[in-house]
């Protein structure tokens, strides 16, 4: 479904006053107050490509695999980044999209309801993941300085 020039103009808005300091403040709490590692540049890659490529099903699907992972015990951090951003686009998907934000337009049956969201969520997703993996690379390339 395509988007309308007043979503995509309210879109932008949100992105930068809501999911970039959202995002920044995620990846703070999981480096700083849950001393987790930095994304390494692998998933950094892996995350980017299937959130610019892909549709949102497809990305949600891939954040549920890297979450669901058998990580073995040096990679948990890993696994904590994949929970915490699986959590997030959840939240935002049930409850934000609609109510919050504001993005679907009234008189949309469910088809078309659930239609319009998987366009937004892609888009509202990938600026989310965009902002996240910017501050993860910039604490990441903080504490190699700090070494």
């Amino acid at each position: 479904m395509e988007l309308t020039l007043a979503q995509v103009r309210k879109i932008d808005v949100v992105s930068d006053t809501v999911l970039y300091p959202e995002a920044t403040a995620l990846v703070k709490q999981l480096i700083e107050d849950e001393e987790c590692n930095a994304l390494p540049s692998s998933q950094i890659s892996g995350l980017l490509s299937i959130a610019g490529a892909n549709t949102y099903t497809e990305l949600y699907r891939f954040v549920l695999h890297q979450r669901d992972r058998n990580w073995t015990a040096s990679k948990m951090d890993i696994k904590k980044f994949y929970t915490a951003l699986e959590k997030y686009l959840s939240d935002m998907v049930r409850q934000r999209v609609k109510a919050e934000f504001r993005l679907i337009p009234e008189g949309l049956d469910a088809k078309q309801t659930k239609q319009m969201t998987e366009a937004l969520m892609a888009v509202l997703a990938q600026d989310f993941i965009q902002h996240f993996v910017a501050e993860n690379n910039q604490r990441a390339a903080y504490v190699s300085r700090r070494r």
